[in-house]
């Protein structure tokens, strides 16, 4: 479930890689998929979980320990439009001249 697909980015995007958001983050994405019996943990699941600074005790603020926590990734990320390619120039066709 947080291997495949495209959990390891959603992950990465919502802990920005630190250890101890990511593990408190699955830890109650698990305390919830128990409660609610969805017993699967999945991107819209964790969307619905906050992680603040109060849940990561035994960090010093003024040793700078506690980390920036990112909004949950969907709702925090603008969608880009595709890029346009009609006029990309892809160059000669193999084997063949210009002109």
């Amino acid at each position: 479930m947080l291997s495949g697909g495209g959990m390891p980015e959603y992950l990465f995007g919502r802990t920005d890689g630190v250890i101890g958001v990511l593990r408190k983050l699955i830890q109650e994405g698990c305390r919830h998929a128990i409660q609610t019996g969805a017993e699967t943990i999945t991107a819209e699941l964790l969307d619905t979980i906050t992680i603040s600074p109060a849940d990561l005790p035994g960090l010093d603020p003024d040793a700078g320990e506690v980390p920036d926590i990112p909004r949950a990734a969907r709702a925090a990320r603008k969608r880009r439009k595709p890029r346009n390619t009609v006029f990309d120039d892809r160059g000669t066709p193999a084997g063949g001249t210009a002109g």
